[in-house]
């Protein structure tokens, strides 16, 4: 089989994994984890947790009330059965900083810079972000 690769967030495998892992907790912890993970980092972000970072923002984002549509099935049922959990104050400025940082300081986006699509992968981190906002 070979691996999944796109301009979208959750197209590539390393993603489908953790939108799983997601799908298997209980909690809010898991996404506390991978922003802080990816904020707290030292040096350039490596490829793995500026994944977990994206995807941790976009179900942030979702339980927020703004999903993309992109939303894979199983973290819909997920924010589904989290929408009423009380979201800490602190995970969204963690989140933004985690994007911020993906896009300004990490593998993924030295891998899209000598990408011809750089500009789809930059417009979805965007629009993440303009999600974020509170």
């Amino acid at each position: 089989m070979a691996a999944a690769w796109g301009a979208g967030i959750f197209q590539d495998d390393l993603a489908t994994d953790f939108a799983a892992q997601i799908g298997e907790s209980d909690g809010l912890a898991v996404l506390q984890r991978a922003l802080a993970d990816a904020g707290q980092a030292r040096g350039h972000l490596l490829y793995e947790f500026a994944v977990r970072a994206l995807i941790a923002a976009e179900v942030l984002a979702a339980l927020g009330g703004r999903p993309t549509e992109a939303l894979p099935p199983e973290l819909q049922d997920w924010v589904s059965g989290h929408c009423r959990e009380a979201i800490p104050e602190a995970l969204w400025p963690l989140s933004r900083a985690a994007v911020e940082r993906v896009r300004e300081d990490s593998e993924i986006s030295e891998l899209w810079a000598r990408s011809d699509d750089i500009g789809g992968w930059l417009a979805k981190v965007g629009d993440l972000l303009g999600r974020l906002e509170r």
